[in-house]
């Protein structure tokens, strides 16, 4: 286009200078219309329009050997590329028209180049078969990106719903593990938890050091608990004192239900001696604690405790043997107290 003006501007044809400059404003205009995110058709339809009177202005006055006027072939490309495909043809349908009537109409008399009537007829020919070519393609083009969008929109709703189900399955996974891990009526670990978190406890233990306490606990006459005022209120007592224990242990200590009225702790990086005043103080809270039941009546109850150090090559079968030892030596010496191993 800038040769065609340059000639224009040299040969003094100004009619073809001015739709030049025209085709170059209203099409640097409709560019910067888009980088600025008009979209739209209508922006596209003025660039369109004066370069369809630059074409048609080159099919009138195409000279001797007629190369002007196949610059009109690249009309309905651009038609048919940035206009709705059926309305791109409708333009050039229109331009061909106007063309071929150009041609076979137009003469010397006229003042407008001559064409032979076979000449006109291929130039109709061609242009038709490049709008068509252009307009299956485009239709085509477009059907091919409808259909990738309906499947990429597919594969991400799936995705989303895969994720989403990953999501759901692991939260069960992790519900799972805590129900496997937990008893299920005072919220602690339960007796396969305990042992696997003591296990780890030990090995630290025994590599690193210091050296933890285990203690078992047992609730004295429990039995007499359930049968007097039944199994609810010897519910209500495990929970108080599962209760009672996280509250007055550390984070860090590993409290767990092992048995029916049977719990047992270990008291981190905690030596026997160290541990001594926390079982004092566990032991006091105990015989000061007093169970509200369903009905109103106050309940008290006392447990007893045995405990032990861990020693360098004990493993948890040893431990809890004379953590129970112990107990049972609490147990027949009275109850309510603590004795260790």
């Amino acid at each position: 286009m800038a040769a065609y003006g340059i000639a224009a501007l040299r040969s003094g044809s100004w009619p073809l200078l001015g739709l030049i400059v025209a085709n170059v404003v209203i099409i640097c205009g409709s560019y910067m219309a888009m980088l600025r995110g008009h979209l739209q058709t209508w922006i596209v339809r003025p660039g369109m329009a004066t370069y369809a009177a630059l074409v048609i202005y080159l099919v009138a006055y195409s000279g001797e050997e007629h190369s002007h006027a196949l610059w009109f072939f690249s009309f309905p490309m651009v038609a048919v590329m940035l206009l709705p495909p059926r309305e791109g043809v409708v333009w050039s349908a229109l331009s061909i028209a106007i063309a071929t009537a150009i041609m076979l109409l137009g003469g010397p008399e006229t003042g407008t180049s001559a064409y032979s009537g076979v000449f006109a007829a291929r130039f109709a020919i061609t242009a038709i078969l490049i709008t068509g070519g252009m307009f299956w393609s485009e239709v085509a083009l477009r059907r091919y990106q409808e259909e990738t969008s309906a499947q990429r929109s597919a594969i991400e709703a799936e995705s989303a719903r895969l994720k989403a189900e990953i999501a759901r399955r692991a939260s069960l996974e992790v519900d799972l593990r805590v129900l496997a891990s937990t008893d299920p009526l005072t919220g602690l670990i339960n007796r396969r938890a305990f042992m696997d978190r003591f296990s780890h406890e030990l090995l630290r233990s025994q590599r690193h050091g210091p050296a933890p306490t285990l203690l078992i606990l047992d609730i004295d006459h429990f039995k007499k608990i359930n049968d007097k005022h039944g199994h609810p209120a010897g519910d209500a007592v495990l929970a108080h004192l599962a209760h009672l224990l996280k509250s007055s242990l550390r984070n860090v200590d590993i409290v767990g239900r092992i048995g029916g009225e049977e719990f047992a702790v270990v008291l981190v990086e905690t030596n026997a001696e160290t541990g001594q005043p926390v079982i004092d103080r566990l032991l006091d809270r105990i015989r000061e604690t007093t169970v509200i039941l369903a009905d109103g009546t106050p309940l008290h109850f006392t447990a007893s405790i045995g405990s032990t150090e861990i020693l360098w090559g004990d493993t948890i079968d040893t431990a809890i043997q004379r953590a129970d030892e112990a107990l049972y030596t609490a147990k027949n010496s009275g109850r309510n107290r603590h004795c260790q191993r």
